[in-house]
């Protein structure tokens, strides 16, 4: 979808179906579309297919193919079934009314998150690990007693040419069953995230669906409070493209039919004025029921300076 101003900037909107691949399938795809509109570099007529299954776990995904069980909901969390009409039509996922906003963190709040919560202790973590956490513990302050002690977590792993769905690693991380995630330190959640610890899921939920031959459909973003790392370099995400040789001055995305528990994508953001233009803060598109993000909103501005994006 083309939307052009009176200014003689232009919005190109891309609706995009998971079935097709993932989020870096759709930006990949984008990106190789402005290139070859502005350029006429049209891609191969053929792509070579590499084998998407990771060699370290080929001994498990025998395992697996060679054990008989039955993966049930209650193993695989992440999971949920859809339920389906006359073959085609989703009965609504939620009982809620889902609600989307984006929240803009600079790249100066960055760096006071990072070293407000990092001073006097020798540990790094990534942007997004950081900011899941903040986010993470302001979702357990508003649902009180009904804190999620445990959240999925969706990054980048393979990447691939083409359209796949297995370019995202799926993992979940559990707080301490006995600490308040709602009072618990952001840095200390920031770790779990970041954890090698982390419980993969990826295999699991391949096997499951194999089991179903196809034929259920399942959502994962927002069966638990779940948060998908988009930060990649530049030539891997949306602000790889171009038209008529400009980037774009801001990308965003969002996803349809998230589930109750709510997602939390985190992205980069344009290049920061207030920083000369040399670093990019990032922009945080939360998907939560209604009243919850209200409650989320008010929170992150008073509490973290974190302000809502145009």
């Amino acid at each position: 979808m083309f939307t052009w101003f009176k200014c003689g900037g232009l919005c190109v909107g891309l609706s995009w179906s998971h079935v097709l691949g993932d989020f870096f399938s759709a930006f990949n795809f984008i990106t190789k579309w402005s290139h070859m509109v502005t350029a006429g570099h049209v891609p191969p007529t053929s792509l070579h297919v590499p084998n998407p299954l990771n060699p370290n776990n080929e001994d498990l995904l025998e395992s697996l193919n060679t054990n008989n069980n039955s993966f049930q909901d209650s193993e695989i969390p992440i999971l949920k079934r859809v339920t389906i009409l006359d073959g085609e039509r989703w009965i609504a996922a939620t009982a809620t009314n889902i609600v989307t906003r984006t929240f803009y963190v600079s790249y100066k709040q960055l760096q006071h998150l990072v070293t407000t919560q990092e001073e006097s202790r020798n540990i790094t973590n990534s942007y997004f690990e950081i900011v899941s956490a903040v986010f993470w513990k302001c979702v357990a302050q508003i649902r009180s007693s009904l804190e999620p002690k445990d959240v999925t977590i969706c990054e980048h792993g393979n990447k691939f040419e083409f359209p796949m769905n297995t370019g995202l690693e799926f993992s979940t991380v559990e707080a301490n069953s006995n600490a308040s995630v709602a009072e618990s330190d952001v840095l200390e959640l920031a770790r779990l995230i970041g954890s090698e610890k982390k419980k993969a899921k990826k295999h699991l939920m391949e096997k499951l669906v194999e089991e179903s031959e196809g034929k259920e459909d399942f959502i994962v973003y927002g069966t638990r409070l779940t948060f998908v790392n988009l930060e990649e370099e530049e030539s891997n995400n949306i602000y790889g493209v171009r038209l008529n040789g400009e980037k774009p001055m801001v990308a965003n995305c969002a996803l349809h039919g998230v589930g109750d528990e709510g997602v939390v994508l985190v992205l980069p953001a344009p290049q920061d004025k207030e920083d000369g233009g040399n670093n990019n803060g990032r922009l945080v598109t939360v998907s939560l029921p209604e009243k919850e993000l209200e409650q989320l909103k008010d929170k992150l501005g008073t509490e973290w300076g974190i302000v809502s994006h145009p």
